[in-house]
């Protein structure tokens, strides 16, 4: 039996609900498939915190002028600190926008803010390093350069970021949430944890009816699905939340459930990469790609789909599964 979603937060997108306490869930549009990202907005004396501002574009922006007046939160002057769970573009797009209006502080992980300077960089060039990237794991030239394109999105990160670290306290409205640390998704997410109410602010780490991408790219350490099993086993361990709020999809309840399934799917689709090698020759990762994901992908699917695939591959080699054949482009061959 899987996990059921919750009844909290049944608004539509682009609409703003309390469901936990002092904690509203604003469902802001985004331009690509997952359709809305949740922020959190949690009223306090000193003013609101914002957890995952969102993405950043018109209809966006729009949302937030609409909604914010609805539950008495001035843009202008309103805002205590903007937190940003990860560096992907729906979660910190309008970070700078909310602080240059606001002059509110924006925190992260001090790993992720290296990692966003990085990637956001606007003076790193034309994408010829990804393009490269995605050629070296089996993209033939006419495949990659419009999948690469398709990561120019344009984001404009705050000038300054206050780091935070995993273990720190944060007193968030009536809540006092700690940071835990959860790679996989990115090096440096992290998720909020108020034991006392036993609510979870998930960020990308847990997610009903889909599962966050779990992907190999230019920037990121090494293993991250290793990483991303490990950690949801520790959360197993630590503690059971009541209410999970996620970053996008269906608030739920059952969070020892949810990781259960979490790492059920990522086991039978280490199965299925291991399946998928034809007569145990020597395959690209785009070619196990192919054959794992479902045809008709977008250029900006495909590339999530290639970065999946490489931590499948790469955890498949770390146990003994396949291994790794270096040369001017990687293949794997099962075993």
């Amino acid at each position: 039996m899987s996990v059921a979603p919750s009844s909290l937060g049944s608004q539509p997108i682009g609409a703003v609900e309390r469901v936990f306490d002092d904690v509203f869930q604003l469902k802001l549009p985004v331009p690509f498939p997952l359709r809305f990202v949740s922020s959190y907005l949690v009223p306090g004396d000193r003013g609101w915190t914002v957890i995952d501002p969102g993405f950043d574009y018109p209809e966006a922006r729009d949302v937030w002028e609409l909604r914010a007046s609805e539950i008495g939160l001035d843009l202008d002057g309103g805002i205590e600190k903007v937190v940003v769970t990860h560096l992907h573009p729906d979660h910190i797009g309008l970070a700078r926008w909310l602080h240059e209006r606001s002059d509110a502080p924006v925190l992260m992980l001090e790993g992720e803010i290296e990692n966003a300077r990085e990637v956001w960089n606007p003076a790193r060039g034309s994408g010829e390093e990804f393009v490269r990237f995605l050629i070296r794991n089996g993209m033939d030239d006419d495949i990659a350069r419009p999948t690469a394109e398709t990561t120019d999105l344009g984001v404009r990160i705050p000038d300054e970021i206050h780091p935070i670290q995993p273990g720190d306290s944060m007193t968030i409205g009536d809540g006092h949430f700690r940071v835990i640390h959860t790679p996989g998704h990115s090096d440096h997410h992290f998720m909020l944890h108020d034991e006392g109410r036993s609510v979870l602010v998930a960020g990308d780490h847990l997610l009903l009816k889909i599962t966050p991408n779990i992907g190999v790219w230019p920037y990121t350490k090494p293993r991250p699905l290793e990483r991303y099993m490990d950690s949801l086993e520790d959360l197993r361990v630590l503690f059971e939340a009541e209410t999970v709020l996620p970053g996008h999809g269906p608030i739920f309840h059952d969070m020892g459930g949810r990781i259960g399934e979490l790492l059920a799917h990522h086991e039978e689709r280490l199965d299925e990469m291991h399946a998928a090698f034809s007569d145990g020759e020597p395959e690209t990762p785009f070619d196990i790609a192919r054959r794992v994901f479902p045809d008709g992908l977008s250029p900006h699917q495909l590339r999530f789909a290639l970065a999946e695939t490489l931590a499948h591959l790469e955890l498949l080699s770390d146990t003994g599964r396949a291994e790794s054949i270096e040369g001017e482009v990687v293949r794997f061959r099962a075993i």
